[in-house]
């Protein structure tokens, strides 16, 4: 069972779109312009089969590059629909890691349990999924999708309700700017005028801690 745009629904739902632990890791991963896409809750029930292995990349709306937050509610173990991934599957260029893709299991995916109000982020290209909940109580999840400002959808999304979002925490309004801004350039030249020198964020030291 799911829910969508609860980012308008006012309360702490709508805070943690703009999460103040969150929000700052996003901006060292992404750089400083960040948009938030969508937010949806997700409720899986006692018996809830489990999720298939997919991506959320594909499709013209989507975004050249994002990442979605889980924010758990409820506690994962292995009985309560925990969160299943194959690790690195993002970085496959393989016709197998097309993100169009569906696979009932892998032989190398991982389960992932955690506590309530953890948060794990992944790629959209990142193949994902959950396990079946053979538990007594519904898992619990709000998933928040973001990007960064340049990286928009190839075709155009719907805009956002200028009169919900006029209600929302400024916090809250400066992530969800403009969802089909875009910054590309196309004829930029082999060496146009004030080229930069230094990209901290592509450097390969970021990942060495």
């Amino acid at each position: 069972r799911t829910a969508g745009e609860v980012m308008f629904l006012g309360g702490e739902i709508t805070e943690l779109s703009a999460h103040p632990v969150v929000i700052p890791f996003l901006r060292s991963l992404l750089g400083e312009d960040v948009i938030c896409t969508s937010g949806a809750y997700a409720r899986s029930e006692p018996g809830h089969p489990g999720m298939v292995l997919h991506t959320d990349s594909g499709g013209d709306g989507a975004p050249m590059q994002a990442v979605r937050v889980l924010f758990y509610l409820t506690d994962l173990t292995p009985e309560t629909s925990p969160f299943r991934v194959i690790p690195r599957s993002n970085l496959s260029m393989h016709a197998e890691g097309n993100t169009y893709k569906r696979y009932l299991e892998h032989p190398e995916e991982v389960m992932v349990c955690c506590e309530a109000g953890s948060a794990v982020i992944i790629n959209q290209k990142l193949f994902h999924g959950n396990y079946p909940n053979h538990s007594q109580h519904p898992r619990r999840m709000l998933a928040m999708a973001y990007r960064p400002a340049w990286a928009g959808p190839q075709s155009d999304v719907e805009a956002w309700n200028p009169e919900q979002l006029a209600r929302l925490p400024e916090e809250v309004q400066q992530l969800m700017t403009d969802r089909n801004q875009r910054r590309w350039d196309f004829d930029g030249g082999n060496k146009p005028p004030g080229m930069a020198g230094d990209a901290k964020g592509m450097n390969p030291s970021r990942w060495d801690s």
